[in-house]
């Protein structure tokens, strides 16, 4: 054990040298063997090796390791049987990928030990996580005449030792044989009588198991370090004893990462202010999402809380006749979305405006038949300097008498008389006025004054409502007439159709509504029609009528809606939620106004475990053929001649791998695995395609074919972690298990 102890410290010199010359080196690729001599070559050996239990791997800092002696190419196996290969292992970090290193340093065997020259013997190989599987050999390339010439020392020292004990055992087993010269034991009886006691049983103790484990330990959160660590401890059995240490800090690692998507915004609405709030999460090995804190602000992430005028209406008081501009408060989060935190209120930024009363864009009512005219008006106000009308026109209590006026102030008569020269006729005209504001106002046109005449008022050709006066404002249609006298039988058109005292008076009825879904009001659309002679017909058809009101929409309640937009986290999928007020507008039909962005929707874990199992062959080596004549064979078959394929030996590699992917494609990690194939022997012969048995030398004339196995020579022997018959998907599920991939859904491809 001292040369093992001296061989350490250079081993640490050389693996550290080594690791820093091979950091460079692409992941995953094996030591190659130095290049050199052909006999320099043939003197190296592959050697398969595993480890006895899991075994965590150091970072960096070397640490012994006891390997078993799977298979030595072209060394007896008596030779390798119940050896144990001394070596050291780490592990090194290039580019990301963890990089595992093995040397060999001695070979020991029943307390007997063999030193091995470390720099001769070493292997570097991918791993996925920082230990060593048993279930995975580690293939060691090395000098085999250094390793053949100590496992033969260690087989003489064997011999030496059994020789020893035998002899040993025969002595003490000789009756006759005395212990002391001259002995007496004859004369002696009790001395006669003396037998010697039976030897102690004495069993050499196996010695104890040691493996690491993670079973009963948990993952330690630390956050100043920014990992979740998987913790182990070592169990040892020894006597059938168990004893365990405590749990510690392994080298298995998993950073955490922060996540908005579950955290809602911790918002101040008196200092105006809104922030981000986060959980710490993992990714654990078998893919699933562990999140390890509460929600919690981040300090760096704050949102200025503003006014939105936009989305809110302009309330009008008319109880204290203002106009008072109303405001929301919102601000633009991470996802530069707009989160709603307060609904429409009196602005702070802008002050209320005076309600104005105005007769702009009114008209004035007539009523001819009551001879009086009505003074329409509505209110404005202005804001940030654009005057905005508030309600419709109606009548404001100014009332205007009509008069008939026949000459103006000069006395000229205003409208020429009707001349019936024939009948010796003349007929006076006037118009109707009112006084506004000391002017005369005329309100119609020249109209014959049919209390002095024979003239006669009729609405033939003057019934189409299109060519009327219809003023929407006041409510009315004016019908149309003109005025004729009979002369000869016939009538006589003084005039043409102009409008009369006759009117109409709006009808107006529901026509739908005219939506303002970022305002949460609507306008009611109206169609305006009159009953005129000719029937119905429609002044205004399914409009806005000027000045028409807001309808304000009714809340209803508030719930929280998918958006149908997805996002992922490794291989969590969220979807994007909102929160939405419901408003009913005046139809009846429901509008879920957007306020704020809600915390997504876990959907779940979204991957799967997608194993390649084509397993392409990665390398071989050793096929040799040879070829025979016809003789011996060809009394057999003396029209062919015989092929001997000599299959002398046979190396192969396979590769596979298996990678979680998400349900979008996105491949979220790949691990890889290598099986490896070593065999030896000869097959038989060949011809045609058919086989022969040998032994027999069984053949039928012109036609050669199978008898029995067919194969020659040495008895074929693989050793191999994948066989050539072996399935691959049964071999790939072994690995899954192995890896603690299970509980997954597999696809080959």
């Amino acid at each position: 054990m001292v040369r093992f102890t001296v061989k350490a410290l250079a081993l640490v010199v050389a693996l550290v040298g080594a690791a820093d010359a091979q950091e460079t080196t692409q992941a995953g690729t094996a030591a190659q063997p130095t290049t050199g001599t052909v006999d320099q070559l043939i003197e190296k050996v592959s050697i398969l090796t595993r480890a006895s239990v899991r075994t965590a791997v150091p970072e960096n800092e070397p640490q012994p390791i006891d390997l078993s002696l799977v298979e030595v190419t072209g060394i007896p196996k008596s030779l390798t049987q119940g050896v144990t290969a001394k070596a050291y292992t780490r592990f090194v970090s290039v580019d990301g990928q963890k990089v595992g290193q093995v040397v060999l340093t001695g070979v020991e065997k029943d307390g007997r030990a063999e030193s091995l020259n470390s720099t001769e013997f070493s292997a570097q190989f991918n791993l996925q996580t920082a230990e060593l599987d048993p279930s995975q050999p580690i293939k060691i390339e090395g000098n085999k005449n250094e390793l053949q010439a100590a496992l033969e020392k260690l087989a003489e020292q064997q011999v030496v030792e059994e020789k020893t004990e035998e002899k040993q055992s025969d002595e003490a087993g000789d009756p006759t044989r005395s212990t002391q010269p001259g002995s007496n034991s004859r004369e002696n009886v009790d001395a006669a009588a003396y037998q010697n006691p039976e030897g102690l049983n004495v069993q050499e103790a196996p010695p104890p198991v040691v493996k690491v484990t993670t079973e009963g330990c948990s993952i330690r959160v630390d956050t100043a370090q920014g990992f979740a660590i998987q913790q182990s401890r070592v169990e040892t059995t020894e006597d059938g004893t168990v004893s365990s240490s405590t749990c510690e800090d392994s080298e298995v690692r998993f950073p955490l990462t922060k996540s908005y998507s579950v955290c809602s915004d911790a918002v101040d609405i008196e200092a105006l202010k809104a922030r981000a709030q986060f959980v710490l999460y993992y990714t654990d090995a078998g893919g699933a999402r562990q999140e390890v804190t509460e929600c919690a602000p981040d300090q760096e992430l704050v949102f200025d809380i503003v006014e939105n005028r936009e989305s809110c209406t302009v309330f009008l008081d008319y109880s204290t006749l203002q106009a008072v501009t109303q405001a929301a408060l919102v601000y633009r989060n991470a996802n530069n979305a707009d989160v709603q935190v307060r609904g429409c209120q009196a602005s702070a930024e802008v002050v209320a405006v005076p309600l104005v009363p105005t007769t702009n864009g009114c008209t004035i009512r007539h009523d001819f038949g009551g001879a009086r005219s009505y003074q329409q008006g509505r209110h404005t106000y202005t804001i940030n300097g654009v005057t905005w009308q508030a309600g419709v026109c109606s009548d404001n209590g100014t009332e205007f008498a009509h008069t008939k006026v026949y000459q103006n102030e000069a006395g000229a008569k205003i409208c020429s008389p009707i001349v019936d020269q024939a009948g010796g006729n003349v007929t006076l005209q006037y118009r109707v006025a009112i006084t506004k504001d000391s002017l005369v106002e005329y309100i119609s046109e020249c109209k014959p004054d049919a209390s002095s005449t024979a003239l006669i008022a009729t609405t033939d050709g003057c019934t189409n409502p299109f060519t009327w006066n219809h003023d929407v404002s006041a409510g009315v249609s004016y019908g149309m007439e003109r005025y004729f006298y009979m002369f000869n039988g016939a009538k006589e058109y003084v005039t043409n159709c102009q409008q009369s005292e006759t009117t109409y008076a709006h009808q107006v009825e529901a026509a739908g509504w005219e939506p303002h879904d970022d305002q949460l009001f609507a306008y009611q659309k109206s169609t305006v029609f009159i009953t005129a002679p000719s029937g119905r017909y429609n002044v205004v058809t399914s409009e806005v009528l000027d000045g028409a009101p807001q309808t304000p929409y009714t809340f209803e309640s508030e719930g929280t809606v998918a958006s149908g937009e997805s996002f992922y986290e490794d291989c969590t999928r969220f979807e994007y939620a909102n929160n939405v007020e419901n408003y009913k507008r005046p139809d009846n039909s429901i509008y879920p106004k957007v306020v704020s962005a809600a915390t997504p929707i876990n959907r779940g874990h979204s991957c799967q475990n997608v194993i390649a199992a084509s397993w392409p062959k990665s390398s071989q080596s050793g096929l040799v053929y040879a070829y025979a004549s016809q003789s011996p064979w060809s009394s057999a078959c003396p029209t062919n001649v015989m092929n001997m394929d000599s299959y002398r030996y046979y190396n192969g590699g396979w590769t596979a791998s298996m990678s979680v992917v998400r349900e979008d494609g996105a491949v979220i990690s790949t691990a890889t695995k290598t099986y490896s194939s070593q065999c030896s022997g000869s097959v038989g012969i060949s011809q045609a395609g058919k086989s022969i048995n040998i032994s027999n030398h069984v053949a039928v004339p012109g036609s050669c074919w199978a008898q029995g196995a067919n194969w020659r020579g040495s008895s074929p022997s693989c050793e191999s972690t994948l066989d050539f018959e072996e399935d691959e998907s049964s071999v790939m599920s072994s690995f899954a298990q192995s890896q603690g991939w299970t509980g997954q859904s597999y696809r080959f491809e």
